[in-house]
């Protein structure tokens, strides 16, 4: 798909797409890459709860007026006029009730961290029928016709389980590198991997032996079964790679 890509010649056109448009997006994201809904993380603050005021201390002079009017016989008044004073005194120093702990927790998905709420999404149109998808300019999906919602290679090597791998023996990673389609085997070989249960144009992640990212993005030119059953044959069509002209692309469009 991008063995041969130029801005130049086969970008046709970048706008950004109103609101009802992103919402639709977002949400076939949400349904085709079921990693997206996850939660990367949590952010918020808890408000520390207040600590009570302590009660106030009678100063020392305050006391010894009280005493000397008790001696001179204004016991009655100083009784009452104590009596309330230390009835306010006791009102002050009352502890006051610590609050409930703010809870600001928030929950963030994966799908917040490559495209935040609230930034426009960018479509940039390409020859081919192709659509690629930004944030600020960077390419975060694309997908071909009206088809699935692919993630870029460098947006799958920071998320690698969104989607399903198969891997090629080291013999094919330089038929990989070059574009080519990737046969059933080097799937089926000692150094392959071909889980069960993949099916018919699923989109899959091309990891190598002896390699930690994945090398290219395909589709699935069959099932996991018939390619089994076959042993031949083109197993996954190419769809991108590391080193193609899409890849050394890191921004384009809006």
């Amino acid at each position: 798909m991008f063995k041969k890509f130029s801005v130049k010649e086969d970008v046709s056109g970048s706008t950004s797409v109103k609101s009802s448009v992103q919402r639709n997006v977002r949400n076939n994201l949400l349904e085709q890459l079921p990693l997206l809904s996850q939660t990367a993380y949590k952010e918020g603050r808890e408000t520390p709860p207040a600590e009570p005021t302590p009660a106030p201390v009678p100063e020392p002079a305050q006391e010894e007026e009280e005493e000397e009017d008790q001696s001179k016989g204004k016991g009655k008044g100083g009784k009452g006029k104590g009596g309330k004073k230390g009835g306010k005194g006791g009102k002050k120093g009352k502890a006051q009730d610590a609050p409930a702990p703010a809870d600001d927790n928030k929950e963030v998905q994966v799908i917040d961290e490559l495209w935040p709420k609230g930034e426009p999404l960018g479509v940039t149109k390409c020859h081919e029928r192709i659509t690629i998808y930004t944030v600020h300019s960077v390419p975060i999906f694309f997908n071909h016709f009206d088809g699935p919602f692919i993630p870029t290679l460098r947006v799958l090597h920071r998320y690698p389980a969104l989607l399903p791998h198969v891997q090629i023996d080291r013999g094919a990673i330089k038929f990989l590198l070059a574009g080519a389609n990737m046969m059933a085997p080097g799937l089926l070989s000692k150094g392959g991997i071909l889980p069960e249960g993949l099916a018919k144009d699923a989109i899959v992640a091309i990891h190598a032996e002896g390699k930690e990212h994945a090398c290219g993005i395909g589709r699935m030119s069959a099932s996991s079964d018939e390619i089994r059953k076959s042993g031949k044959g083109v197993a996954v069509e190419v769809v991108c790679w590391v080193g193609d002209d899409f890849w050394k692309i890191k921004e384009i469009g809006l």
